[in-house]
């Protein structure tokens, strides 16, 4: 296989590893168990290959190859989302119609008690 392909198939598998990675999260979170046993059974199987291939060639290129792709993936993830995980964790005040700022209802009966 030419070397220009043998890369970007190293890539390619570097790029869906994280997809999977994602999906499987999202079945755990779900409580799909099926679903993401067979994820974990599929990612080992993809990481184990991209292992064996690199000891047996010892060749970097494939290492270099399978670690851009990744990094292409967790970008290419990050660049669809239009708003981060963790956006409205720990607020604890609120704007109104006025653009006055309010205590949450859980921080408001805290502070009643």
């Amino acid at each position: 296989m030419s070397l220009l392909l043998n890369l970007l198939m190293y890539a390619a598998v570097g790029g869906s590893e994280w997809y999977l990675a994602l999906r499987r999260t999202l079945a755990c979170a779900r409580g799909e168990r099926a679903l993401m046993i067979s994820i974990v059974f599929l990612e080992n199987i993809l990481g184990l290959w991209v292992l064996s291939n690199f000891v047996r060639d010892n060749d970097w290129l494939v290492a270099i190859s399978y670690s851009l792709g990744g990094a292409m993936g967790a970008f290419l993830v990050n660049f669809k989302t239009k708003q981060p995980a963790a956006a409205g964790v720990g607020e604890t005040m609120r704007h109104d119609a006025r653009g006055q700022a309010e205590p949450l209802p859980a921080q408001a009966s805290a502070a009643n008690a």
